[in-house]
Order: C-alpha cells, then sequence, then structure tokens
C-alpha cells in the first residue's frame, strides 16, 4: 500500500466509526476473512486453505477436491476426515475479540448478520441465532446422500487419528434410512445441497430488511473479510445497499471500492473493531 492510500485508509475510517456511531440499524455481510484474526486460515490467496492438499494412497488430492458431493459418495471416509479435522479445528479456536466488540455495538441496535462462513462463530461469540443467514450452510449439520431426502440433522462427534489423519468410527449416517451423509453447506460444484434451513434464515433476513428500510432508519451495511473470487458476500452486501445505503467495506487486500456510498477500510476485522472500541472514549469527528 502507497502512503497515499495508507493516508486515505486511516482517513475514511473515522468516516466509518461515525457512521456506525450513529446507526439506528446495522447488516454485517461477512467472509473468511472475519475468522483470520481468530488463526484460521482464509481459504484462497497465499497460503489458503484451498491452495494446500495431501497425499492418500500416494496420490496428492487437494483439499477442495475432498469437499464435492463426487467425493462424498466415492471416497466417503477421506473426505469425512477432514471435515473432522475442520469441526476439530473450528471448536477449539475462540473467536477473536473484534466478535465481542462488534457485538457489544449491535447489541443497542437493529442487526442482521449474513455470513459464508460454515464455522459457526457468530454463534459461538454469543449472537441471536435467529438474526443470522448462514449462506452455504454450517459444517455442524449433516444430510443424507439420498438427495430425494430434504432432512437435516445435527454431526454426530467425530474424530480421526492423529497420525494417520483416518476416520475413526466410520461414516456418518442418516438417521431415517441409514444411507451415508455428507456435510449440508454448500460444496464445490454442488447441485444437491439441501437449503432449507438457510432458506429459512434467508426469509427471516428479507423481512427484516423490508421493516428498517420501510422505517427509514440511519443504515449502514458492513462488509468484513469479503473476498473476489466467490463473491456471495459482495454482491448480498450490494444488493441490500442498492447504491444509497453507505458500505463499509474492511478488508487488508481486497478494499477497493467503487461507488460514492462506500468506504474502504483497509484493515483487518480485529484491528478495525479494536480501533472502533478506542473510538469510544475519545470524539471522532
Amino acid at each position: 500500500m502507497s502512503p497515499t492510500q495508507n493516508t486515505i485508509m486511516k482517513e475514511f475510517s473515522f468516516q466509518a466509526v461515525k457512521l456506525i456511531k450513529n446507526a439506528d440499524a446495522i447488516a454485517v455481510f461477512a467472509g473468511a476473512g472475519m475468522g483470520v484474526d481468530s488463526g484460521l486460515e482464509q481459504y484462497r490467496g497465499k497460503g489458503g486453505l484451498w491452495t494446500k492438499s495431501i497425499v492418500v494412497n500416494n496420490e496428492k488430492v487437494n483439499y477442495q477436491d475432498l469437499l464435492t458431493h463426487d467425493a462424498f459418495d466415492k471416497t466417503p471416509e477421506q473426505s469425512w476426515a477432514f471435515v473432522a479435522s475442520l469441526i476439530e479445528k473450528y471448536t477449539r479456536t475462540i473467536p477473536h475479540k473484534g466478535y465481542t466488540q462488534l457485538l457489544d455495538i449491535l447489541k443497542e441496535k437493529e442487526y442482521f448478520i449474513v455470513t459464508s462462513n460454515c464455522d459457526e462463530h457468530f454463534q459461538k461469540a454469543g449472537f441471536d441465532e435467529l438474526r443470522h443467514w448462514e449462506c452455504h450452510g454450517s459444517i455442524f449439520n449433516m444430510q443424507c446422500m439420498d438427495i430425494l431426502e430434504r432432512d437435516i440433522y445435527k454431526t454426530p462427534l467425530l474424530s480421526i487419528d492423529p497420525i494417520t489423519q483416518t476416520l475413526i468410527g466410520g461414516v456418518p449416517k442418516c438417521p431415517k434410512c441409514g444411507l451415508n451423509c455428507r456435510p449440508n453447506m454448500y460444496l464445490f460444484y454442488d447441485w444437491f445441497w439441501v437449503s432449507n434451513n438457510s432458506v429459512a434464515q434467508q426469509i427471516r433476513y428479507n423481512s427484516w430488511q423490508k421493516e428498517i428500510k420501510e422505517k427509514k432508519n440511519k443504515i449502514v451495511a458492513i462488509e468484513i473479510g469479503a473476498g473476489k473470487t466467490i463473491d456471495t458476500i459482495r454482491k448480498t452486501a450490494r444488493r441490500f445497499t442498492n447504491d444509497t445505503i453507505p458500505l463499509i467495506r474492511i478488508n487488508p487486500y481486497d478494499f477497493e471500492i467503487e461507488n460514492p456510498n462506500e468506504i474502504s477500510v483497509g484493515n483487518g476485522a480485529k484491528e478495525f473493531f479494536e480501533r472502533l472500541e478506542v473510538s469510544n472514549v475519545i470524539k471522532v469527528p
């Protein structure tokens, strides 16, 4: 980042703080970058999860190739072992302080969380589950491999051998028919995701945004750590703002903006919310 860009980022952050403080309602749109400061890997970019691979039966297999419907059909033990490792990581990882700092801000306002993350860290940090739309599902839920079944179940406790990284106890089975299950989240090249839970959350989100927009409240959208490769979160945020509601983009990398109603903040989530907390005890212009 050039010195000029860095100056712009700092100036714009004060404008963002003022908007957030004065808002009556805030919509938060969070991508994988929200969890990076907790120690979770980003999905893409240098060192990202989808750039990595493992060796299975003397063959290199990319991580993302284990998260397809076809992989859960043909090599379910390998795919579920990978899922088990992710669940273990998400479970033991504590959401960074920025989550609680954001929650403290939102408690005094109308809010809704929209996230593509499947780690359930917003719930873990204490956010209201009824104000939460997981647009790609949750790794902690599962569905039957029979695509005609539409029920969703909680993923049982999974274990993997720490040395061989193989699944212990077998592939989770459907409680209804006994067939293998797969995670209830949007996989790569996925035509078979059962989106019932996500759609129910989206309906609540649509009702919420309709209500707050009809009230003509002071509304702000905050987009956090959302990349451009899979731009679900960015598109959803832009549909919400419709080029009229202010959008604050928090991203240390893809922070470029296009419209006058958008504000760019070149920070990570944790750094931004720490600065925001400090601003609560000083006068912000």
